[in-house]
């Protein structure tokens, strides 16, 4: 079965969900482990399918467990670069940095083949050449910040949470893809999310952490009125449905290829611009965005040839 589709669509729903995420986290919840708690409540879900899954072995549980852990600490970095950051800023760092990391490693360990290598490599700069403008005026132009009070370094602040959340995300698709092939998807989907329990339940025990995540302020997702409250839930909806596409796609290729095609979700992000924002763009950028497509374009040819 081809994991094009699923990726695509995977990358839709993604492109959505992460423009509500950035509301939720600037209007509603003040502090990303809180965030990161709710969402990990929320995926709990998938063990009401724990009676009818086969039990996996040790190594497997492990392999699985790691890979949740080292996704969920990637995504508190990214909730806490946004919080601190821009969500146009952020996203397409970390987009950028994902795939750069897992081509880096299938070119060390030969994991794909040379012409899926190429195809990759094309689809990179497809994603850097579609987000060129975003990653120079956010990174290589800063000279003061938002608010024009003093300078910015370079690695300092959201550049560097993303950094570190585009690697653990990276390695956590890796030990997820050894993870499928030990055993099948829904043993590994289920299972993966047990570990969450004793993590959130960790995180309650401490005072500190436990009065950040309890504020009353926190809750503001959930009693903060209907809407608020439908953009939680519908955000939540849209992610775990691209997260489960995503982590399918995984069980059936190499992350490398996968997350390749992350350029399909700042497509996305763009046609939206124009047809829902009717923003402007001028002719460099809007030169440069349908260059990135056309490269897009060709790596996803290189891919199905």
């Amino acid at each position: 079965m081809s994991y094009l589709p699923f990726t695509i669509l995977a990358y839709l729903l993604n492109s959505i969900a992460v423009t509500i995420d950035k509301f939720l986290l600037a209007k509603s919840i003040p502090n990303p482990l809180s965030y990161v708690i709710y969402i990990s409540l929320f995926s709990l879900l998938i063990l009401l399918a724990l009676p009818f899954t086969p039990i996996p072995n040790s190594y497997t549980l492990l392999l699985a467990s790691v890979s949740t852990i080292l996704w969920t600490s990637g995504a508190y970095f990214m909730f806490a670069a946004i919080k601190i950051g821009q969500v146009s800023k952020v996203v397409p760092t970390i987009g950028t940095f994902v795939p750069l990391l897992l081509l880096i490693h299938a070119a060390i360990f030969s994991s794909i083949s040379q012409t899926q290598l190429a195809a990759v490599a094309v689809l990179i700069l497809g994603l850097i050449t579609l987000n060129s403008h975003t990653l120079i005026r956010s990174y290589i132009c800063m000279g003061t910040n938002t608010s024009g009070e003093g300078t910015k370094p370079l690695l300092g602040g959201e550049l560097l949470l993303g950094i570190l959340s585009a690697l653990l995300f990276a390695v956590s698709y890796l030990v997820l893809r050894q993870a499928y092939l030990e055993s099948n998807f829904l043993t590994v989907l289920v299972y993966s999310r047990i570990i969450l329990i004793p993590l959130i339940l960790s995180i309650l025990v401490i005072p500190s952490l436990r009065k950040i995540v309890l504020s009353s302020n926190n809750h503001s997702v959930i009693q903060g009125g209907k809407k608020t409250g439908f953009l939680f839930l519908f955000g939540q909806a849209l992610g775990g449905t691209q997260q489960l596409l995503l982590t399918y796609a995984i069980s059936l290729t190499s992350p490398a290829l996968v997350n390749s095609l992350q350029g399909i979700q700042y497509v996305f992000l763009f046609l939206f611009s124009l047809w829902l924002f009717k923003e402007k763009y001028s002719f460099l950028i809007l030169l440069s965005k349908l260059a990135g497509i056309g490269l897009l374009g060709v790596g996803l040819y290189l891919l199905v040839s």
